[in-house]
């Protein structure tokens, strides 16, 4: 099976308004567009995603955690979900989520070797440590003492009638993403975070093409080792919520537009296309 290896930038993050759904009122719409998001963040390897918030009449904190926790059920491996979410209003249309399919989100049928990495829930601490759910048809043991409920990264060292493994996880394949939410505005909700940016992009309809300044956008993302790209939502630009002194850079990444209006799930995947490309 072939996966895509990562070779530069440590962190890519994303910010995303909590009005980003208020124009969906139905859940399966809803559903959907926060499916698209997951989907799309995956797909270019953004590790963090960090819903924040726009202060718009359409924005809320209820949306913020609805859109975490379909963001958070896309993440986990499909044979620790049951386990992970019980049965909720918010989770009623996941059947119609697309699948991430991830190296952290094992085939079924996939043969297991040591040396593999798996996601694991930890299930109970016993006298020699804790036994973890990997999705196999038996727990593994770990022999560190771990708090138990928790879905951790491990490491296979010992595969037969035991399992054993350690927790781990690869530095060298895309292991999914972290779903964050801030009750903060955009400039706030940037400076929270445990990594700072070292490269903070905005993204807008009114900035340059980005084909103006392309060589000078790739150099800055290959020299920077936690790269910030802002999304504005369906009230409110990037250039309202933010001083652009603020940012390093400000780009169109939809180059002669065909729409009047350009939705925050098609910014997301224009913008991490073109900086996917750019990643050397």
């Amino acid at each position: 099976m072939f996966w895509y290896i990562l070779l530069t930038m440590e962190q890519l993050s994303i910010f995303l308004p909590n009005s980003y759904l208020a124009e969906s009122k139905d859940s399966k719409v809803r559903t959907y567009k926060v499916g698209l998001i997951g989907r799309y963040a995956a797909l270019y390897r953004a590790d963090n995603i960090v819903i924040y918030n726009d202060n718009s009449e359409g924005g809320s904190h209820e949306d913020a955690l609805y859109m975490k926790t379909i963001l958070e059920y896309m993440n986990t491996p499909q044979y620790l979900r049951k386990q992970v979410f019980p049965i909720s209003k918010e989770l009623k249309n996941v059947g119609i989520l697309p699948p991430l399919r991830t190296p952290h989100h094992p085939l079924s049928d996939q043969e297991i070797k040591i040396g593999d990495f798996r996601q694991g829930l930890t299930k109970k601490r016993v006298r020699k440590g804790t036994m973890v759910d990997i999705g196999v048809d038996r727990l593994a043991l770990c022999k560190e003492k771990l708090s138990v409920n928790k879905v951790l990264s491990f490491r296979i060292v010992k595969f037969g009638k035991e399992i054993l493994i350690e927790p781990d996880r690869p530095n060298d394949l895309y292991w999914g993403y972290e779903t964050l939410t801030s009750d903060s505005n955009l400039s706030n909700s940037i400076t929270m975070m445990k990594s700072k940016p070292d490269l903070v992009i905005g993204t807008s309809k009114y900035a340059p093409n980005i084909t103006s300044i392309f060589n000078e956008v790739q150099s800055s993302i290959n020299e920077a080792k936690h790269v910030a790209i802002l999304f504005g939502g369906p009230y409110s630009g990037i250039n309202t919520m933010i001083n652009e002194h603020k940012l390093d850079f400000v780009l169109n990444t939809v180059c002669r537009q065909g729409t009047e209006t350009v939705r925050t799930e098609e910014a997301l995947v224009s913008t991490l296309a073109i900086i996917n490309a750019m990643r050397e």
